[in-house]
């Protein structure tokens, strides 16, 4: 369970804000079976913990770092605070402390490592226990001269989605900047939205009316842009109760933008049946034009 997904800022239903802890190490195996058993250049993970009370406290970049020691990796903080005192009317079973952020792992050594705050707040309260979004952009020099930038994203959530317009903005921006100067990039993350034309409630219409998902308006990148997914698996699940493939919606917000001058080998979603995590991995291969 995610506590939000089952109540609000002021209560939740007792045993969902921090999940036993046998679930979150299975969860955490998971990963790291993901990580080991898929052989990528490149992993970009989120809400990985380096030192949470949710996940108690276990330092989760290093069990990652430890299933491809010969990868480089960056991390940057995207959560931090010493005691989130939610849900307000349930001190006892606050969400507490908490340190998260942004993993990449890479087969090779980036030139840089930026992390780029994204704008907008939420309004007070609220914002002062929430994640500080952000995005981690790493550049490459391939051996042929080419420029590679990879960037990590994990965008709002449980906003009305004016914060979210924002920071989709201001990342067009960036990306148009690096494509001006000749990179070739690719954004790969989640997006808390799903790609442009796709059905939110696809893979589970009768449960449409329980969520709801922003989607990407057509015209958002020029053309040369590509939104890449696999269509026919889902990447996200809700979590206002145990996963079934029938009763719980599902829905596709983790993908990849790709743009000009890089081919599309092949997209696709592990469908792990959710056992790990309410998101599953996806997989994307490309070649230089």
């Amino acid at each position: 369970f995610f506590f939000y997904d089952k109540g609000d800022f002021f209560w939740t239903y007792m045993g969902t804000v921090r999940t036993p802890r046998p679930a979150v190490e299975a969860s955490l195996d998971g990963a790291e079976l993901s990580v080991r058993g898929l052989q990528s250049d490149f992993y970009l993970l989120q809400e990985v913990d380096s030192f949470s009370r949710r996940s108690y406290y276990v330092y989760q970049i290093d069990s990652l770092r430890d299933r491809r020691p010969d990868y480089q990796a960056h991390f940057t903080k995207n959560f931090k605070n010493n005691r989130v005192p939610i849900p307000i009317f349930q001190p006892w079973d606050h969400y507490g402390y908490v340190r998260s952020g942004l993993l990449s792992m890479s087969r090779f050594e980036a030139e840089s490592a930026q992390r780029l705050a994204l704008p907008g707040k939420l309004s007070w309260p609220t914002r002062l226990f929430q994640l500080d979004r952000c995005v981690l952009r790493q550049s490459y020099t391939t051996s042929w001269g080419d420029e590679l930038v990879v960037y990590n994203v994990h965008l709002s959530a449980y906003d009305d989605g004016s914060k979210k317009a924002a920071e989709m903005a201001w990342l067009k921006q960036q990306l148009l900047e690096d494509e001006a100067a000749g990179r070739k990039v690719v954004v790969g993350g989640d997006w808390n939205q799903v790609p442009p034309g796709f059905d939110y409630a696809r893979f589970t219409p009768m449960l449409a009316d329980e969520f709801f998902q922003l989607e990407i308006s057509f015209d958002f990148m020029p053309d040369g842009w590509k939104w890449v997914y696999d269509p026919a698996t889902p990447t996200n699940r809700k979590t206002k109760s145990p996963y079934s493939p029938t009763g719980s919606p599902t829905t596709l917000i983790d993908f990849f933008l790709v743009g000009p001058g890089l081919k599309i080998d092949k997209v696709q979603t592990l469908d792990q049946q959710f056992q790990f995590s309410d998101h599953q991995p996806v997989r994307l291969e490309i070649t230089f034009q």
